[in-house]
């Protein structure tokens, strides 16, 4: 059950940001999870309501998950390859000797605002920027 904490964390940086740009609603919070990186997206959508539980600038907010592929590079043939789709093994070589480019990140891509807050003179740079970071 460790996807509760890393989204409690997202969940905290996203309402941090919220506050700190004066955002009384988050209309929806994407985050990113990388194929390799250990977290099920489905617990995610389960533990969503429990992590903004007693959080009103969570009302209504939708949780939209992106899953960043598993990428690797073969060390004998140095051919790209997708980790997951291959079961870890080289397609062109058969080879399970790699390095790993990607798909081990968590991360928030994005935190919506709601029109109504763009109206207001703000943008979506405004809450974007620091979660990113």
């Amino acid at each position: 059950m460790h996807e509760l904490s890393v989204l409690q964390q997202a969940v905290d940086l996203a309402e941090q940001t919220a506050i700190e740009n004066n955002i009384p609603r988050i209309a929806y919070l994407t985050l990113e999870v990388g194929e390799l990186s250990g977290y099920l997206p489905v617990f995610f959508h389960k533990y969503f309501p429990v992590a903004t539980e007693n959080k009103p600038v969570f009302e209504g907010t939708e949780l939209n998950i992106i899953s960043a592929p598993g990428e690797a590079l073969c060390k004998e043939c140095f051919a790209m390859y997708n980790v997951m789709r291959e079961e870890g093994r080289c397609p062109k070589c058969g080879s399970r000797s790699k390095k790993i480019l990607g798909g081990q990140e968590f991360k928030v891509k994005e935190i919506g605002i709601p029109d109504d807050a763009v109206e207001r003179g703000q943008t979506a740079e405004d809450t974007t920027g620091p979660a990113g970071a």
